[in-house]
């Protein structure tokens, strides 16, 4: 059931007014709840709801509970998010991340991973925004949690259209319009409509966009709700430049104005774009101009590259309009490099889908754990609060507590270990997973500060593996490979899995030359290996990009070239090394 602005205001003051410190339990519950019920998406209200968390999370009371201290952290964080601040949010959101991991708390960790994950899709980073996601998504369903399970649900979905499968998002999204009208929430069903008709728009299918763009716009009047009359305005403003009807665009763009304010930059980014491309049609190119620059910067602020790579095409246009063609071609520079990288996170967006699929029983078996123990707790506290009532058997119940408590430590501290395990290794190779292999590389990288070297390598024509033996010999093609990597490496070597069949080995003082010597010994044990005991006529073979550090200014960029060896070494023939 969900509560009405008005009920929820009710609901909240008579909470406050008979809640105090002396119920204790209930009085950080509403702490939490009198933050999380703030109007984000209002500044007015958001800068209280700022004021409100920083002034809670500055009281002792707070401090004392580390969950409470956490979630009020996180209701922060959102509040940066809305805002625009988007670095400032992302690093609350990892840091609460990591809190809710030590505190075990399975709620915690879903809500902080959802709206983490909600960020990464909007910039684009779809291999992460899929890990946090599905994670998420794993845990609100084990929680019985249906409302936060199908809102979760629908940022998959929209992760799914942003990198290229609208169609798939439209079922989800069709299906979430369905669950949200049965269960009374016209406001979230008519934010589905929003988002089928955006889906639809990237099918190509402009006049049906349009349709549920004017039912959304027509809930949101009704509702009397100018601002968010205003978002859905500014994607009609969009279509209609779409299917050429500017004759309709200025008034939607003029009523956008009126509400939508630079704070709002997921919104005002693209109502500031579309005003420039209105202009550009009208014939007014240099009017143009000023409203690119305003999207410019709010595009950005929250680091929106979709948005971006479409403004540096207008910008493009805009300039050739004027016959400024030096300008209107670093403009298209600009958008091409953006495009190519938009491609490249394309590209790899089904291996990320993958591997995050691959690692469910993982995800499980950690989501479990979480429950188990949060189930314990719940059980712990209402023996706590038994104990009130039970004053003859307190020294009796103690004793008991005492004992399970030692119990129970014991066994949280095999748990930790097993989870500590398990969230730094790749279940299949036992090699580290990629996270781990990047975190150890980034630290490499910065503590030598001469030498480093790194190999990236996979096997050749692994799906032919897969199709002709079956992915059970391909799995077991894969320990192989990665159990003769390891055997190969130096104890102070890092050999990890980070792809389906790519591995990255780290070597801290390590030349090129070196590198190249252990990367073509390895090329030349893997294709010399017999594999008959696996399966009959099989055989296999690696590529292998090597790079050394030289003046790369960080770990990503040192990888890069690794990544561009194993590209060229692909090119070349496969079964070889080159460097990058």
């Amino acid at each position: 059931m969900t509560l009405s602005s008005d009920d929820l205001k009710t609901k909240l003051k008579y909470l406050k007014a008979n809640i105090t410190l002396t119920d204790l339990d209930n009085y950080l519950r509403l702490q939490r709840v009198l933050c999380w019920s703030t109007d984000a998406y209002d500044s007015a209200q958001r800068a209280k709801g700022l004021e409100f968390a920083q002034k809670q999370l500055n009281a002792e009371i707070i401090k004392q509970s580390p969950e409470t201290f956490a979630d009020l952290k996180l209701c922060r964080a959102w509040f940066y998010q809305v805002a625009g601040n988007v670095d400032l949010a992302l690093n609350e959101y990892n840091q609460v991340i990591a809190q809710a991991y030590q505190l075990e708390s399975p709620r915690l960790i879903a809500d902080a991973r959802g709206l983490r994950g909600a960020i990464y899709s909007f910039q684009g980073n779809y291999a992460l925004a899929l890990e946090d996601l599905y994670s998420a998504q794993q845990l609100y369903d084990d929680l019985n949690l249906a409302f936060w399970s199908r809102y979760n649900l629908a940022e998959i979905a929209t992760s799914y259209r942003r990198f290229g499968d609208p169609h798939t998002a439209y079922k989800y999204y069709a299906k979430l319009e369905a669950k949200f009208i049965e269960t009374g929430d016209l406001e979230s069903a008519t934010d589905m409509v929003t988002e089928m008709a955006i889906a639809l728009e990237e099918l190509g299918e402009n006049e049906a966009a349009l349709k549920k763009h004017l039912q959304s716009y027509r809930y949101w009047q009704q509702e009397k709700d100018e601002l968010a009359q205003s978002f859905v305005a500014i994607n009609l403003a969009g279509i209609l430049i779409k299917l050429g009807r500017l004759d309709e665009v200025q008034k939607y763009l003029d009523e956008a104005q009126k509400h939508v304010l630079p704070t709002d930059e997921a919104f005002y980014s693209f109502m500031m774009l579309f005003r420039a491309q209105f202009q550009l049609l009208q014939g007014q190119p240099i009017a143009a101009i000023p409203l690119i620059e305003e999207a410019k910067s709010a595009f950005l602020r929250v680091k929106n590259t979709r948005g971006l790579t479409q403004l540096y095409m207008l910008e493009s246009q805009v300039f050739a309009a004027l016959f400024q063609w030096e300008h209107a071609y670093h403009s298209l520079e600009h958008f091409n490099q953006l495009h190519n990288e938009l491609d490249i996170k394309l590209q790899t967006h089904r291996t990320a889908e993958m591997q995050t699929r691959f690692n469910t029983k993982q995800v499980e078996t950690e989501n479990l754990l979480l429950l188990e123990t949060q189930q314990i707790k719940e059980h712990e506290l209402q023996i706590l609060q038994q104990n009130r009532y039970l004053q003859f058997t307190v020294i009796f119940l103690a004793i008991i507590v005492i004992i399970v408590i030692s119990l129970f430590a014991y066994k949280q501290a095999q748990k930790s270990k097993l989870f500590s395990t398990l969230a730094l290794t790749d279940h299949l190779t036992k090699l580290a997973n990629r996270r781990h292999a990047y975190t150890v590389g980034e630290q490499a990288f910065s503590e030598n500060h001469d030498v480093m070297a790194l190999i990236l390598f996979d096997a050749d024509h692994f799906k032919k593996i897969n199709d002709n033996f079956g992915h059970n010999i391909g799995d077991k093609t894969l320990i192989s490979l990665a159990n003769i990597a390891s055997d190969l490496m130096r104890k102070s070597d890092l050999v990890g899995r980070v792809g389906g069949e790519e591995f990255l080995v780290i070597l801290p003082h390590t030349n090129l030359e070196q590198a190249t010597e252990i990367a073509e010994r390895l090329v030349d044990s893997i294709a010399m290996t017999d594999l008959s005991d696996i399966a009959q006529e099989l055989t296999m073979t690696i590529s292998a990009g090597v790079a050394a550090r030289e003046q790369d200014r960080n770990f990503s960029e040192l990888l890069q070239r690794a990544d561009k060896g194993l590209y060229l070494a692909k090119s070349s023939g496969r079964n070889c090394v080159k460097s990058g």
